[in-house]
Formats: C-alpha cells, sequence, structure tokens
C-alpha cells in the first residue's frame, strides 16, 4: 500500500505530458501483459492519452493481483521516443515486484509487458 501512496505521490506531483514535451500532440499506448515465461494470457490494453492532462511520470500498475512495488513506468521510454521525435516506439519491461508463493515466500513476479507507443507532433 505504501508503495501505491508514493507512486500516486510521484505522479501526481510531476508536470503535464503536455509542458514536459511541448511539441507532442498525440500519444496512444498499446500495453500487452505475458506472464513470466511470454506467454499471452489475452491481457491486452489500448489507450489514447490526453496529453494536455496527463502527467508525465507515465507508470501502469503490473495486473497480478498479488504484486507488491510492481509497476511498469514507461517515462524514460516516452522521453527518448520524444527526444528522437519517433513516431512509433516499441519495447517492453519485466515486472520488478514480488509476489506470495503458496507458502508465503516471496519470489520475483516477472510479469512481462510489450508496449507500442505511437506519437505524432505539432
Amino acid at each position: 500500500m505504501k508503495h501505491r501512496l508514493e507512486q500516486k505521490e510521484r505522479i501526481e506531483s510531476s508536470p503535464s505530458m503536455a509542458e514536459k514535451f511541448p511539441r507532442l500532440k498525440a500519444l496512444t499506448a498499446k500495453l500487452e501483459y505475458l506472464d513470466a515465461a511470454g506467454a499471452s494470457k489475452g491481457r491486452e490494453m489500448k489507450c489514447k492519452v490526453n496529453v494536455q492532462h496527463a502527467k508525465s511520470v507515465f507508470c501502469f500498475a503490473c495486473p497480478g493481483g498479488e504484486c507488491v512495488g510492481g509497476d511498469f513506468d514507461l517515462s524514460e521510454a516516452l522521453a527518448k521516443a520524444v527526444a528522437g521525435r519517433r513516431k512509433v516506439f516499441i519495447g517492453e519491461l519485466r515486472c520488478q515486484g514480488k509476489r506470495t508463493r503458496g507458502d508465503r515466500e516471496r519470489v520475483p513476479c516477472q510479469v512481462l509487458l510489450h508496449y507500442k507507443l505511437s506519437l505524432a507532433y505539432v
């Protein structure tokens, strides 16, 4: 819970995307979550971001219900894409959170996120 509160605070205190990336006009993110072995579980999401109001710390929570401390922070990927004026930026991140195995042992979550950022500029 503490992690979520700290993450929320970090996001809320960041400038908007429009402030940080004034030339960014539009952003769409396509996300696909895979299990630790890389098999798709059918969890896909596509979101169109309102760059005028969205915060520049660009994070998504791990979909693992038991995962603690696992978020996917795409802020650095977004900054690289904008700096290179890329129209499409594709990558993947592995969840760094921990989950509880049946016997209460903490193990790495390792959910894999494939992402595709589609960007447009003024």
